[in-house]
C-alpha cells in the first residue's frame, strides 16, 4: 500500500457558544485566575495627617517582599507616612498608564492627569525637599469614555524596594523613576500590570459549532475535548456599553504539531 505524506490538518473546527453549552459561573468563582476588575482610581494618603484609606480603596502597605511601602520612610524627622491607594471598579474607564512627573522640569505628557492633592486636600508632593525645591507627583492616564473592549487597563499595582531584594514582579511594568527623593533612604519604584479591561460577562463551556469533515476518519477520530482546548477559559457573552467602539477581532498565534509534539511546517506556496 502506498504511504501517503502526513496531512497538515485532519479537521476544521469552529468552537464557541452552542445551545447545549453549560454555564461555568460556579467553576469560575473558585478559579484563582479569574480576572479582577480594572483599577479606575489612584490616590495618596498621609498617615501623619490622620488621613485614612478612602472608602472602596485598597492601601499598599507593604512591598511584595513584605517591607514597608511608606514613600517617605527615609525622612526620620519629617516622615509624613505617605502611602499609595487604589480602587477597582467599572463605573469609570480604566487607568491605562502610571508615571512620575517632575513639575517645571518637563512638560506633562498628553492625556495624563496629576495627583497633586490627597483626598483630604493636603499636598501629594512626593519630594522630600522643602519649599522652593522641585516638586514631584504621581500621574495617570485614563482610557476614553468610548474605550474599546480590548483596551489594556491597569489591573494591579505594587511598590518595590530593590535594596531589600524586591524585584519587578513577573508581567509588571516598572516606572523608572525613584519615588523616594531622599539621598539617605532606599530607592522605591512603582510597578503596574496591564491586561484587557473586559466588561461584565457570562462564561459558558465551549462547544462545537461546526466541523469538516462531518464523519471521523478511520485513522484518527476527532477528540471530544477540542472545543475546550480551543477555548479553555470558555465562551463568553459580554455586556458592552452603548458607546463602545467597533469591536475588532482578537487573534492569537499557535504552532501546529504532530502526535509526537514535533512542529509541522507548511511548505512554501
Amino acid at each position: 500500500m502506498e504511504e501517503r505524506p502526513p496531512k497538515l490538518v485532519d479537521y476544521f473546527v469552529v468552537a464557541g457558544l452552542t445551545e447545549t453549552s453549560r454555564p461555568l459561573e460556579e467553576e469560575n468563582l473558585h478559579r484563582t485566575s479569574r480576572p479582577l476588575e480594572p483599577i479606575i482610581d489612584v490616590t495618596l494618603i498621609i498617615r501623619a495627617q490622620a488621613e485614612g484609606v478612602p472608602h472602596g480603596f485598597t492601601c499598599i502597605e507593604t512591598t511584595p517582599g513584605g517591607h514597608p511601602a511608606d514613600l517617605n520612610s527615609s525622612l526620620l524627622l519629617t516622615n509624613q507616612q505617605m502611602y499609595l491607594c487604589y480602587r477597582r471598579g467599572r463605573d469609570k474607564p480604566p487607568i491605562t498608564e502610571l508615571g512620575v512627573y517632575y513639575e517645571g522640569k518637563e512638560p506633562l505628557r498628553p492625556g495624563f492627569q496629576v495627583i497633586d492633592t490627597t483626598p483630604y486636600s493636603h499636598s501629594a508632593n512626593l519630594s522630600s525637599a522643602g519649599p522652593g525645591h522641585q516638586r514631584m507627583f504621581l500621574i495617570y492616564k485614563r482610557a476614553p469614555e468610548s474605550f474599546g473592549l480590548n483596551t489594556l487597563g491597569v489591573m494591579d499595582i505594587c511598590v518595590i524596594n530593590p535594596s531589600k531584594g524586591d524585584g519587578t514582579p513577573h508581567t509588571f511594568c516598572r516606572v523608572e523613576r525613584n519615588l523616594s527623593t531622599s539621598m539617605f533612604g532606599p530607592a522605591l519604584f512603582l510597578c503596574y500590570k496591564k491586561a484587557m479591561a473586559k466588561t461584565q460577562s457570562l462564561v459558558y463551556e465551549a462547544g462545537m459549532i461546526s466541523r469538516f469533515p462531518q464523519a471521523d476518519s478511520e485513522s484518527f477520530s476527532l477528540p471530544e475535548m477540542v472545543p475546550i482546548f480551543c477555548l479553555p477559559m470558555g465562551a463568553t457573552i459580554e455586556s458592552w456599553p452603548v458607546n463602545t467602539k467597533y469591536h475588532l477581532p482578537v487573534f492569537s498565534t499557535f504552532v501546529l504539531t504532530g502526535a509526537s509534539g514535533e512542529k509541522v511546517n507548511c511548505p512554501p506556496a
